[in-house]
């Protein structure tokens, strides 16, 4: 009796729900954790023309899902099946005829007695054929179902960029193959002709790094170094730091690299937007298209630049040090060539000239008295000389007075030397050994730079602590214009401040002096 009374009630049950499933208007649809259909009411075979033995047991991927938003239908269950919370979603269903039909879905996923998710239970409204929304659906679904698709469709593509991009990074790939996979995904996201990766030098140019072209177009190639004119985008987002767009290229009258190839492929507008790489300006991502771009798409760049940082930051930090290894290794292997070198043509030779000369003073001891004094203040001499030799290569690799006296003390000396005046402000407090000496490397290459290559008539050296980091910095009213790649020794600062953790930046407009800057971080080590 009892069974049979539970078996009854629980057939009124399951009934019960059938009922109400088949008359309510809505569409509802239960999908198991494989994404297959489990239940189908009549609204739903109304919509789509599927039968419920058409679909049942069967992938909705295969069937009501369109195939332009499978990947995003799975992200969608994914999310919902690892945190179980309701997601409601607008999107489309697809017909047997082919058409569309769009879907405002709420939904809820069950557990079985164990608390494992089993299935989603999904209702949808209907709303391709409705003109307006009632009060409370317009409520419930809180805008334009529209809108809502498209901005749901455009982050599950973000999204899909963004991990592609992110795969090559953790697959520690040559950060060249990432700048090109951020052009690329760019290019695809926001459905333009082209789209090229920057980095900003420290002179106002801008070098592509990355580059992709929808249309074959060859122009602007990888490696092309570019002036950020303010005419262009990537000049203003150098000069703002914000996003930027050109919206016809008509109307601008320069002789510049990218306008000219804008004009020579037949691209009418452009737009920009910053990379921030440890919340430094680093470069732009800027895109070109030969019809007007829409009103938001320097927006939507900025936004998908934003999520892009991390990775080109990545790639960018990985090819830095590999680079400044390789440096480091090589003007380590050149400073001992240097020493030897040194020792050898220098010290080396006024040590054996002693020796040589001591031989010959004892063996003319006795016989020649007064050839044994000659030589022996000879000896003197070179010893003499030899050490002073020694002394200079020993300061060469840490002078005494540094640790002595400290770090005010030693560029006072240092810019005692130089034919440019100099003025100091230099912290009087005692530092860790490792951050003087990092620190006096670098204003005594800087100043030799002055020195060398200026043109200046006076320096400023500031060395400051702003709470846990020490601030150098090393002025002039020189010439400008400074440019590693003319081996003026900036790289070899930069080298030199990353291997004790801090950055440097160098300002250097032509005309207008050069400014370098070092931040270190203070440390008792």
């Amino acid at each position: 009796m009892d069974d049979a009374g539970q078996h009854g009630e629980f057939i009124l049950g399951e009934s019960f729900a059938a009922i109400l499933t088949e008359t309510t208007q809505s569409l509802v649809c239960v999908y198991d954790r494989e994404a297959r259909i489990v239940l189908f009411n009549d609204a739903c075979e109304r919509a789509t023309g599927f039968s419920r033995e058409e679909v049942l047991g069967r992938d909705a991927r295969d069937f009501v899902i369109p195939s332009e938003e499978r990947e995003a239908f799975g992200d969608f269950l994914e999310y919902v099946w690892k945190t179980g919370t309701p997601s409601p979603q607008v999107g489309h269903w697809q017909t047997k005829s082919g058409g569309r039909r769009l879907i405002a879905w709420s939904n809820r996923p069950m557990t079985d007695k164990a608390g494992e998710y089993i299935a989603l239970v999904t209702t949808g409204i209907d709303l391709t054929d409705r003109e307006s929304l009632r009060d409370e659906e317009d409520r419930a679904l809180q805008g334009d179902p529209e809108a809502k698709l498209a901005q749901i469709s455009r982050l599950a593509s973000e999204q899909r960029a963004l991990r592609r991009v992110a795969t090559l990074v953790a697959a520690e790939v040559d950060p060249d193959r990432v700048f090109m996979a951020v052009s690329e995904e760019c290019a695809r996201v926001l459905q333009v002709n082209s789209s090229a990766v920057f980095r900003y030098s420290d002179d106002g140019r801008a070098t592509i790094v990355g580059r992709h072209n929808r249309d074959s177009v060859s122009v602007l190639g990888v490696g092309e170094v570019l002036e950020a004119k303010e005419s262009s985008a990537i000049g203003r987002v150098l000069r703002t730091g914000a996003p930027a767009r050109i919206d016809d290229w008509g109307g601008v009258r320069d002789e510049s690299e990218i306008a000219e190839a804008i004009f020579r492929v037949g691209y009418r507008s452009s737009a920009a937007a910053p990379i921030v790489v440890a919340g430094r300006l680093w470069g732009a991502v800027a895109i070109t298209s030969q019809d007007p771009l829409p009103e938001d798409s320097e927006d939507r760049l900025g936004a998908f630049c934003e999520l892009v940082s991390l990775a080109v930051a990545s790639a960018q930090a990985r090819a830095d040090l590999i680079a400044s290894r390789a440096r480091l290794v090589e003007a380590g292997d050149e400073q001992r060539r240097r020493l030897e070198r040194n020792l050898h043509d220098g010290a080396q030779q006024h040590l054996v000239s002693v020796a040589v000369k001591l031989r010959v003073a004892r063996s003319q001891l006795a016989a020649k008295p007064e050839i044994t004094a000659r030589l022996l203040d000879e000896a003197m001499q070179e010893l003499g000389t030899g050490l002073e030799e020694l002394r200079e290569i020993a300061r060469g690799l840490h002078p005494a007075i540094l640790g002595e006296h400290g770090l005010g003390r030693a560029l006072e000396v240092l810019a005692n030397r130089l034919p440019v005046t100099v003025e100091l402000d230099v912290l009087t407090e005692r530092l860790a050994d490792h951050l003087e000496a990092t620190t006096y490397y670098i204003v005594s290459e800087a100043l030799t730079n002055v020195a060398k290559h200026a043109r200046a008539d006076r320096a400023r050296v500031t060395v400051a602590l702003d709470g846990n980091v020490l601030r150098c910095e090393i002025s002039d009213d020189g010439r400008g214009g400074a440019d590693a790649a003319l081996g003026t020794g900036i790289v070899g600062l930069r080298d030199r401040a990353e291997a004790a953790g801090g950055t440097l930046a160098v300002i250097s407009p032509p005309g207008l002096g050069t400014v370098v800057t070092a931040a270190l971080p203070r440390s008792d080590r």
